[in-house]
Formats: structure tokens, C-alpha cells, sequence
């Protein structure tokens, strides 16, 4: 099984278009005065770079070293030059920021990796890290993802959690939340939009599948 570096090493990978949602949403954070934003999971920077572009302020958190130092070689290469000091190797559910340190925080198909208790730990620091009245989005698979990809091997540990499957990372363990679980996570917030969407998966051949989009405001 390729790890996360040798898939995102891959230059295809690597010109792989922005999520159009996140995309078309800059206008509206910017609206509404975002400055600080955290890609959690930025993977070599799909989402991190266009989000500077816009006027951003950025950090970006990755558990894979390889992938953080492809993205420091791309930052170094923009135009104009990107600082990579904002970049942190970490894993998304023990955060190495304060609480509320952001105004922004966006996840894309990051959080389903490990099980369903991993899944929420995920989704409490990131709400933790977002200040009262800041913005969240989500993009995730969502359990008709996971009825997608399995095979005749895929092992089910646990509802929702399930390994060895039809994807490129699939002999690790994948939790697809419904998207009631998803909203419990976090109960303090308004939803501004939750809704599951046909879209293309870049690491699966663009192959479109179901994917769960969740966008919020964090009640202060």
C-alpha cells in the first residue's frame, strides 16, 4: 500500500485542481473579515496555496513529513515567494495550537482516516481551535462512500469503520460518518450547509463518489 507522501509525491497529484466548493466560498470568508485560516491535512498544498493567493493567512498541518516538505519546495518556488514558516507536522487530534486560534478552519478528506473514536477527536480539536463566531468546512466521505469501496477482503470493525478497501491508502482504517454523526460533533454551531454531493476524487482517478459537505458557525 502507497503512503500518504508517495501518493501526493505523485506530480499528477500535485496539479490536481482545488475543491470547487472551498473555492467558491473565498468571496464569502473573506465578507465575512476571516484572516487566520488552518488547512488541516494540507496534504502539498491543493488548498493551502489558492488560500494564500486570496490574502489568507495560512498554516498548514500535516502528519506526513514527506508531503510538508514537497509543499515547503512549491512555496519556495510561488510567485512571489510563500513563506513556509506557518507549516507544523502534527497529527490532526492532538493540535498544537491554542484554543480559538483561528477564524477559518477547513478539512478536505482528511477526517475519515482512523476509527469512528479517532474521527471524533478530530472533530473536537478542530472545533476547539476555532474561535467563537469563526467558520468551518468539511469536506468528507460520507457511509455511502464506504458501500462504494468495499471488497470481498473489507472487514467492518465497527458501524461505519472499515479497512482493506478500493482505495489507493485502503488497507488503513477508514471511519465514513452519516451525516448526523457529523453534525453531533459539534453541537455549539449554526449549519450554514449540510448535504452529500456527487464529486470527483482526485486519488481515485476523479472517479465521482458521494461526498458529505458540512459548513458552519461557530456559536460565540
Amino acid at each position: 500500500m502507497p503512503g500518504w507522501g508517495e501518493i501526493f509525491a505523485d506530480p499528477v497529484m500535485q496539479g490536481r485542481e482545488p475543491n470547487p466548493e472551498l473555492m467558491g466560498l473565498i468571496p464569502r470568508w473573506q465578507a465575512a473579515g476571516c484572516r487566520r485560516v488552518l488547512d488541516a491535512g494540507c496534504g502539498v498544498g491543493r488548498h493551502l496555496l489558492p488560500l494564500l493567493q486570496a490574502g489568507f493567512r495560512v498554516w498548514g498541518v500535516d502528519c506526513d513529513a514527506r508531503v510538508l516538505k514537497l509543499l515547503k519546495a512549491r512555496l519556495a518556488n510561488s510567485a512571489p515567494p510563500a513563506a513556509a514558516s506557518n507549516l507544523v507536522q502534527a497529527d490532526l487530534n492532538r493540535l498544537p495550537f491554542a484554543p480559538g486560534a483561528f477564524d477559518l478552519v477547513v478539512s478536505i478528506n482528511v477526517i475519515n482516516h482512523g476509527d469512528a473514536a479517532t474521527f471524533r477527536d478530530y472533530c473536537r480539536e478542530l472545533d476547539r481551535v476555532l474561535k467563537a463566531g469563526g467558520h468551518l468546512f468539511i469536506n468528507v466521505s460520507p457511509r455511502e462512500f464506504a458501500e462504494k469501496v468495499r471488497l470481498p477482503q473489507t472487514r467492518e470493525l465497527e458501524p461505519g469503520t472499515l479497512v482493506d478497501i478500493a482505495t489507493p491508502d485502503g488497507a488503513m482504517v477508514h471511519h465514513f460518518p452519516t451525516p448526523a454523526e457529523l453534525r453531533e460533533q459539534f453541537p455549539g454551531f449554526a449549519v450554514l450547509r449540510q448535504e452529500i454531493v456527487w464529486a470527483p476524487i482526485p486519488f481515485m482517478n476523479n472517479v465521482e463518489l458521494p461526498q458529505l459537505i458540512f459548513r458552519g458557525a461557530k456559536g460565540r
